[in-house]
Parts: C-alpha cells; sequence; structure tokens
C-alpha cells in the first residue's frame, strides 16, 4: 500500500510512540512503536537509504549523501493537518508492532510492519517518504529522550529480503509531532501541502 499521511505522537503514560498512517485507498492504521522499534524503524529507514543511493554509479559515497540529502529535508519540511480517514481496517484501537523487515524491490524502498496477531502490513514508500519516516522517528526519540543512536555513518547492513528484525488507548497529553504528508501524484513527489509549523 502506499502512504498519503504519516503523524507520531509519544504518550508519555505508555512510553511508546502512537504512529498514524493514511493511506490513498482512505484507509487509516493507527500502531504503537516501542523504543526498540523506534530504534529499528531508525536504523532500517537510514540503512535503505543509503542502499537505494548505491545502486547509482554516479553516487561514490553512499552514506555521506543520504546524510545530506536527509539534512535537506529537515531544514525544508512543511507540515499539514492530519486528516483521519474513514476506514480503520485494523479497529479504532493502535496495534504493537513487533517486527520491522526493510528493503529494495525493484529499486523502490518496501518496509514491512509484523504486527501483533499475525498481520503484516506492506508499505511501498518513495524516497521522500522514506526521508520522512526517519524525520519523525528521529522527533519521536528527542520527545521521549530515549537516546537512540541515529548516525548513519555506524547503521548496520540490511538483512536478507524477507528477513525480520524483531524485538521484545491513545492518551490525552501526548507530546505530538505534526504529520508528515506524501503528494497524492506521482508527478507531485517532492511538493508538501500548505505549510503548518509547530508552535
Amino acid at each position: 500500500m502506499s502512504i498519503r499521511q504519516l503523524n507520531a505522537s509519544y504518550v508519555l503514560e505508555e512510553d511508546r510512540v502512537l504512529m498514524r498512517l493514511t493511506t490513498l485507498r482512505n484507509e487509516e492504521y493507527r500502531l504503537w512503536l516501542t523504543r526498540a522499534m523506534v530504534g529499528v524503524l531508525l536504523q532500517q529507514t537510514q540503512a535503505l537509504a543509503v542502499k537505494k543511493l548505491a545502486q547509482d554509479p554516479h553516487v561514490t559515497h553512499a552514506p555521506a549523501v543520504a546524510k545530506i540529502q536527509q539534512q535537506a529535508l529537515v531544514q525544508g519540511v512543511q507540515y499539514a493537518q492530519f486528516e483521519s480517514a474513514a476506514r480503520l481496517p485494523l479497529g479504532a484501537e493502535p496495534v504493537l508492532v513487533k517486527a520491522v523487515s526493510a528493503n529494495l524491490q525493484e529499486l523502490a524502498p518496501l518496509l514491512m510492519l509484523q504486527l501483533t496477531g499475525g498481520q503484516n502490513l506492506q508499505l511501498q514508500l518513495s524516497d521522500d517518504a522514506l526521508g520522512k519516516i526517519q524525520l519523525l522517528m528521529q522527533r519521536m526519540n528527542q520527545a521521549a529522550r530515549w537516546a537512540l543512536e541515529s548516525d548513519i555513518q555506524g547503521v548496520p547492513a540490511l538483512a536478507a529480503p524477507g528477513a525480520i528484525h524483531q524485538t521484545s488507548k491513545m492518551r490525552r497529553g501526548s507530546t505530538e509531532s505534526p504529520d508528515v504528508s506524501e503528494p497524492e501524484n506521482e508527478e507531485d513527489h517532492g511538493k508538501f501541502p500548505p505549510e503548518r509549523l509547530l508552535h
């Protein structure tokens, strides 16, 4: 499935991150991310960005280029109001993500989230969406004060395709990061919806 919008907030009472995403099919998924899963997502999205760049023969040092691109995204990203979707395939209550797998599928970033209950979410990402997930996870790391390592130079290699990286009610008063939206048309990748800056 393809992502339209992403939103994440750190929920103090749960000591977890609530991630919400909507798809182009007008579906919304609500997911719990533990500290460990935020760390895995940071590592895997960073490694995936490097791997994608390494496929380009014109790129001589993929980790450095990936870091520069991510810094440019952090400085230039704009925010939009998160819009809920009409359908909730997993229900209104967030579902725990217990494992993550990331790789390239025909040179396109692909993220697989394994949920409790045996369900899987397979997310097809643009390069832009990949960077935005990194950004949200970095913001959640800061909001939770988890001090997770996020230096792209130290990212471990990706596992073979199909491998899974495992780790062991919405509340008020959460520290929220505004959503990062995906454009609806393929031609609009790299553009952003109207700006809504964080206070």
